[in-house]
């Protein structure tokens, strides 16, 4: 195996390519970094195209593998540290909601890093999956990815329509649940499984069309000063206590 020391090389600048999201649509691939993340990704089932590695590769069922240079890694990596190995992976999106657990429903969520948190934090609480709706920001781009710390491998992906998640919401077999500030419950308190959890725009939040087809519209309750909670903090907190034992 050759040692590639060039970051012109063709194989090394499509893989570069990744970090922009048309490249990533028109490829259905993304990238991501690191030996912990990547063996999750493994023991999850998921098998790299490319593996790019710095010295030695180990065996992830990778088709193929690319030895490189530090400096040719960096041109690569999107942290500051630049990882020992790299992976590209075809992109995973689940056909349909099981209407079993705990699902989460996010619409217009916009910031990466915020949605790659809450894809860790629904992976630690045990959620079916998470579901985007509406003009969510791309879950494959990098610093979600990042976010994640190898729970995009772990969490089923849907994607639809607003529509979709109204119709959704309104025929959900369990509760359906939205943050709202005009919620009248607070959100602590028991759940009726399977619990559908919708949660809006960091700056919107949920819109009024969404939240009138919820079955429950509660509320995070806050001291007078700050307008709203963080986006991955306000879902956190309703995941697990959605998720605890009764």
């Amino acid at each position: 195996m050759p040692l590639l020391t060039s970051a012109q090389n063709p194989a090394i600048k499509a893989i570069r390519a990744l970090a922009q999201k048309k490249h990533r649509a028109d490829q259905g691939l993304f990238v991501a970094e690191g030996g912990k993340v990547l063996a999750r990704a493994k023991d999850m089932g998921w098998l790299p195209q490319t593996l790019v590695s710095m010295g030695e590769p180990p065996d992830l069922g990778q088709s193929v593998t690319l030895e490189v240079t530090p400096q040719v890694m960096a041109t690569l990596s999107a942290q500051n540290n630049p990882p020992q190995l790299l992976g590209t992976y075809a992109q995973r999106w689940a056909g349909k909601v099981s209407e079993r657990g705990l699902w989460l429903a996010l619409e217009d969520v916009r910031d990466p890093g915020n949605l790659g948190t809450i894809l860790r934090t629904a992976d630690a609480v045990g959620a079916e999956g998470v579901i985007l709706a509406g003009n969510s920001c791309d879950p494959w781009g990098p610093e979600c990815v990042r976010a994640t710390m190898g729970s995009i491998f772990a969490v089923p992906l849907v994607r639809m329509s607003v529509a979709e998640l109204t119709a959704l919401c309104r025929a959900w077999p369990g509760d359906s649940v939205g943050t709202h500030l005009e919620g009248e419950a607070d959100y602590r308190g028991a759940y009726q499984s399977p619990t559908l959890l919708v949660m809006g725009s960091e700056g919107a939040g949920l819109s009024k069309k969404l939240a009138e087809t919820c079955s429950r519209l509660v509320r995070i309750p806050m001291r007078q000063g700050p307008e709203s909670l963080n986006l991955a903090i306000a879902t956190g907190l309703m995941l697990y206590e959605i998720a605890k034992p009764n």
